[in-house]
């Protein structure tokens, strides 16, 4: 994402205040950095609309505030009184949302950026066991992959292969896809992997001892080579999947609030604080971050792997879901002006290749919203 979006929404954040200590840290470094960075920022905060209503959310309980919605008494005047107070409390950080997004707006036009949003590409990033990288893209072709001297993997035709190579030593390499990029993975076991945008997978360069493990933080759709003595094994920062040759897409970003595993054929393990629940074909787990609580469901599992033959599907999944998946694919950053736009559900189908622009005007027809589009931004609001 581009790191001057990712500062409006660490400001954004800081006003609010919901931004984390980490993330307050890296607001001061980046103020730190550089006297014109201090300057956006001081102009951000000074900006009348958003000092205003800076000042008033940070003067109220919020909290109490939406106590007093949820339960006013007295005369019915003052319930809408009361009502209409603490409510337009409430919704000022929408209004410091949209007033960042149009002060953004208005640094991108002075400076005449002019972006053209296309579409997911082949690219990625090759994390080697030394330290070094090698970037990898469309017009990269047969670039070779050395361990010690030794050839381990061949790009060709967006495909990075690995091959078995005797050695003792577990040695890990690390691919990394940004956001607009993807790419599909061989392993040295042959076991296929197809990895989405915003997504890294740790792996070793050849499997040694009695399992085969990887750790995935993002979205990849596997295909692992059967093999009943040494099973395959998918670990997250929450969730580990035992594998014993099957086809199978896993779920698991960091800013997502569950994890899913999605199983097309053969058997899968989920395991979550030592018990394991067993998924058939056909069938879904979700984790939910928040209370740990585990689900198996029936779904349409073309849904949740079509990504990976060029094609996007949507069942009934709220805006707020899609415009992640989009800042991940497109690589652009998404705004609301209001919540209740958040909740409204969209339903298509869509190539990968497809014109960004086409897309909005796609979920424009299906739903009643309305999207604005400049640069990187883009603006989301309900018609009514």
């Amino acid at each position: 994402m581009d790191n001057r979006k990712k500062i409006y929404s660490l400001i954004y954040k800081h006003l609010i205040r919901q931004a984390s200590d980490d993330e307050l840290r890296d607001l001061e470094l980046w103020r730190k950095q550089d006297a014109s960075n201090e300057a956006m920022y001081q102009k951000i905060i000074k900006h009348e609309r958003i000092n205003a209503s800076f000042k008033v959310y940070t003067s109220v309980d919020t909290d109490a505030a939406f106590t007093k919605i949820m339960a006013p008494k007295g005369k019915k005047k003052g319930l809408l009184l009361t009502f209409l107070k603490y409510a337009a409390v409430i919704a000022i950080p929408i209004v410091l949302g949209l007033s960042i997004w149009l002060l953004s707006k208005q640094q991108q036009a002075s400076e005449s950026i002019s972006e053209v949003i296309v579409p997911v590409s082949q690219k990625a990033l090759v994390v080697l066991s030394d330290g070094s990288t090698v970037e990898l893209a469309n017009e990269n072709s047969s670039v070779l992959l050395k361990e010690e001297g030794v050839v381990v993997g061949k790009d060709s035709l967006n495909t990075l292969a690995y091959t078995f190579v005797e050695s003792n030593e577990l040695i890990y390499n690390t691919i990394k896809i940004p956001y607009g990029g993807e790419y599909h993975l061989i392993l040295s076991d042959g076991t296929r992997v197809w990895l989405n945008s915003g997504s890294s997978l740790k792996f070793p360069v050849n499997f040694i001892g009695e399992k085969r493990e990887v750790s995935l933080q993002g979205e990849a759709y596997f295909e692992v080579v059967r093999n009943s003595e040494k099973p395959f094994i998918v670990r997250t920062g929450h969730s580990t999947t035992r594998v014993y040759g099957t086809s199978f897409n896993v779920m698991c970003y960091e800013d997502d609030m569950v994890e899913q595993v999605t199983l097309i054929e053969g058997k899968v393990g989920f395991n979550i604080n030592g018990k394991q629940t067993l998924l058939h074909p056909g069938q879904q787990v979700e984790l939910s971050l928040n209370n740990s609580k585990v689900e198996v469901k029936k779904v349409d599992t073309s849904i949740y792997t079509s990504w990976t033959g060029g094609v996007l599907k949507f069942k009934n999944m709220p805006i707020r879901e899609l415009a992640k998946k989009l800042t991940r694919w497109y690589d652009v950053d998404f705004y609301f002006a209001n919540s209740s736009v958040e909740e409204i559900n969209f339903t298509g189908r869509i190539e990968k290749t497809a014109d960004f622009k086409y897309f909005m005007s796609l979920i424009e027809k299906t739903t009643n919203v309305k999207i604005s589009v400049d640069g990187r931004n883009v603006m989301i609001e309900e018609v009514k």
